[in-house]
């Protein structure tokens, strides 16, 4: 069985991040900006997202609640779950939840492709806010991540791979409704 050779490559993308963050990292704290893993994690995360939400306006309403199959999230439900997510995340991270928000109530209470996507968005600023609030120094911390303890960054990064998982989802479910990705057009 031939492995990934991507895949295998992510620990040392991960390692090289954590070495150059120290290095690099300091540099840019003093000048106010964002460090290369911030950097890094700030332009993956807005890329999966903005193609969630660019797909998400390609469904029509009546396909919002589309779902392949009895008992699997519909299209709306899909894209509400990745909003819990970067909510739920976000307040690992630190960041105390917008007043209302109520992340594992969000699929049952939102409805309608318009108030959806206007969910998704704002999730998506939160986890961004979340994500950028911790310091370089603190990427190392310990954080509770469902029962398992792992370094903050590692938090950081499951916003993305969350997102991009699901648009992947997403994906599959427009191409059997005959959306076509409007990054495929």
């Amino acid at each position: 069985m031939k492995m990934n050779t991507n895949f295998c490559r992510l620990p040392a993308l991960c390692l090289s991040l954590i070495i150059s963050h120290s290095a690099l990292g300091a540099h840019h704290e003093d000048k106010g900006e964002a460090s290369l893993f911030h950097k890094a994690f700030q332009g993956t995360f807005n890329r999966a997202s903005e193609k969630t939400i660019d797909l998400a306006k390609a469904f029509s309403e009546e396909q919002f609640d589309w779902r392949p199959a009895e008992g699997i999230r519909s299209v709306r439900e899909s894209i509400l779950h990745i909003a819990s997510g970067n909510y739920g995340i976000g307040r690992r991270l630190g960041l105390d939840l917008p007043e209302g928000i109520k992340p594992r109530e969000l699929e049952d209470t939102i409805h309608g492709k318009d108030a959806t996507i206007a969910a998704f968005e704002k999730s998506i600023r939160f986890a961004l806010k979340a994500a950028n609030q911790v310091e370089e120094a603190e990427l190392g911390e310990m954080v509770n991540f469902f029962g398992n303890q792992m370094p903050k960054m590692a938090a950081i990064m499951i916003l993305n791979d969350h997102t991009s998982e699901h648009l992947g989802q997403l994906i599959a479910y427009a191409r059997s409704n005959e959306v076509i990705p409007p990054w495929s057009q």
